[in-house]
């Protein structure tokens, strides 16, 4: 099934407010310039506990975070999330894919992957998918 135009996906993640947690620099800093550059609102935090903090006063449409964190690991941190604001929609990057965690992700409502090491496209992709199976924000992908 075909995509949107690029510019359509980013014209509807410009209308979203995105968090990503992630504790690599490199990885955190090439996604906030990347979804930047697109005109996109990404709030960017190097831990679960520094993005606890903030969704404990901001809504998001999505979270994207790591699997694998300094102190509380990813999936801890999606298991507060479904608690405080379970519309958001979860994406969760890993590097060490196995059954048990995409198990716990998927009881989490988890529904999109993405493996390290990331590529924009795997990104967009599943940014898309998000939005045509949830339909975030009464928007809908052609």
């Amino acid at each position: 099934m075909p995509g949107p135009k690029n510019d359509d996906l980013f014209a509807l993640l410009q209308r979203l407010n995105m968090l990503l947690v992630e504790d690599d620099e490199l990885v955190r800093d090439s996604l906030a310039l990347f979804f930047a550059n697109e005109g996109c609102r990404l709030e960017v935090r190097e831990s679960a506990e520094d993005g606890l903090e903030i969704i404990h006063h901001r809504p998001f449409d999505v979270v994207i975070t790591d699997f694998r964190l300094p102190g509380m690991n990813g999936l801890d941190f999606l298991r507060i999330l479904q608690e405080l604001q379970p519309a958001a929609q979860k994406i969760l990057l890993t590097a060490y894919m196995n059954e048990e965690v995409l198990a716990e992700a998927f009881r989490l409502g988890v529904h999109e992957f993405i493996e390290k090491p990331i590529v924009t496209d795997d990104i967009e992709e599943a940014l898309t998918r998000v939005i045509k199976r949830r339909g975030l924000a009464g928007l809908a992908v052609k």
